[in-house]
């Protein structure tokens, strides 16, 4: 299978678990009988789980030849893990199978783009083409979940889970031809500690940490804060998939729109983006509103996304990407995102909504340490490897 469609399919079935997974899992928890403040502390066990698999699982990966290997792997072992759902729902087990899960589950997230990082040096990929599918997919799920727990209850937000791994776990043993190999010359990849000690890296993932550790409460919450407002599992799917249809339009215009701007430039941008979005959602529940502050996810997240993978892929040298990828996964998609949810989980009950006004604020600091550009660093030599791009 050509690499753009190996990449594409890999994305789309991740993110249609994810999309399972990221709005609708606290509403399962709920219906197994977990209340607000412990599902809070599950999440965030859960999140900080996810930074360690991030770092265990990458740090063992140096070579490019690695990645797929790792990539079927990981979908057999989160398979497993999900299903263990089924076995036994006490508070103990719970807890044991959020922190299991998150370690195997979400180190398959560093791991795709992993892969993606490579195949734009490798074949030219273009990123932005083959991500969007992933959230396509994503929108798929939130619509399927949502109609489904509607008509007959929230248990299928497990069943669903479950089919959806089965999927990725059969479509990953497929072959990808050319598949990733290091290029002529490259030595091995630095390992994740060698690239946190580059001086330029530690202010790169606090400002990241920051962005995407703003979307805590509406990863965790939104969906219970929401449907506690009088909304529908069904509308809480549709708004849900707004905003990744948002993302899907910025990821299709990459290169016509966004080509040319710079990491600090996409950065700079999902930040005001995301002051906007958290400001609305703090001040109403209107449909109107939340409808405009769902096309914000665009900026939000997919600007500060692409800023950041912008970074790693073009503005570190090669042996620095994996584990850059590594610590942005672990860090800024992990652990930043795990306190801010165990906070949020004590405040919710008390603050409700008004939890994001805290998001805002986090993201003041990260304006901040925009003001200067990013440093970058060695740029990695052109492909030497006769190996044709990929058409598209």
């Amino acid at each position: 299978m050509p690499p753009v469609f190996w990449l594409s399919s890999l994305f789309a079935l991740f993110y249609f678990s994810y999309g399972v997974y990221l709005p609708y899992w606290s509403l399962w928890l709920s219906h197994v009988g977990v209340h607000a403040d412990v599902i809070g502390v599950l999440l965030g066990l859960g999140m900080a789980a996810r930074c360690v698999g991030n770092l265990l699982v990458m740090s063992r990966i140096r070579r490019a030849q690695h990645l797929l290997p790792a990539v079927r792997w990981l979908a057999w072992l989160s398979l497993l893990s999900f299903a263990a759902f089924y076995l036994n729902q006490s508070l103990l087990a719970l807890t044991l199978l959020m922190i299991g899960v998150n370690v195997i589950y979400s180190a398959l997230m560093p791991l795709n783009e992993a892969v993606a990082s490579r195949l734009v040096v490798q074949v030219q990929l273009d990123y932005g083409k083959a991500r969007l599918w992933g959230s396509v997919a994503f929108i798929g799920a939130n619509i399927v979940v949502g109609s489904l727990t509607s008509q007959w209850g929230n248990q299928w937000i497990l069943h669903i889970m479950v089919m959806a791994l089965a999927a990725l776990w059969l479509m990953s043993l497929l072959p990808m031809t050319p598949s990733p190999v290091d290029l002529h010359g490259e030595r091995q990849g630095d390992s994740v500690l060698q690239v946190w000690r580059r001086p330029q890296i530690k202010r790169f993932i606090v400002i990241v940490a920051l962005l995407q550790g703003s979307h805590a409460v509406y990863y965790g919450f939104s969906a219970l804060y929401w449907q506690s407002q009088g909304y529908a599992t069904s509308t809480i799917g549709y708004l849900w998939g707004l905003g990744v249809l948002a993302e899907i339009g910025v990821l299709a215009m990459n290169r016509r729109w966004f080509e040319a701007m710079t990491a600090r430039t996409l950065l700079l941008s999902g930040a005001a983006c995301a002051l906007l979005r958290w400001g609305i959602l703090g001040a109403t529940t209107d449909i109107t509103w939340l409808i405009m502050a769902q096309l914000l996810h665009a900026g939000s997240f997919c600007l500060s996304h692409l800023g950041a993978m912008r970074y790693i892929s073009r503005d570190l040298d090669a042996e620095a990407v994996i584990g850059a990828q590594a610590l942005y996964g672990a860090l800024a998609m992990g652990l930043t995102v795990a306190l801010l949810l165990v906070a949020s989980g004590q405040l919710y009950p008390t603050l409700g909504g008004q939890l994001f006004w805290l998001m805002a604020a986090i993201i003041l600091p990260a304006c901040w340490l925009l003001r200067r550009p990013l440093p970058g660093s060695t740029k990695r030599p052109a492909p030497s490897l006769n190996i044709q791009p990929v058409h598209r």
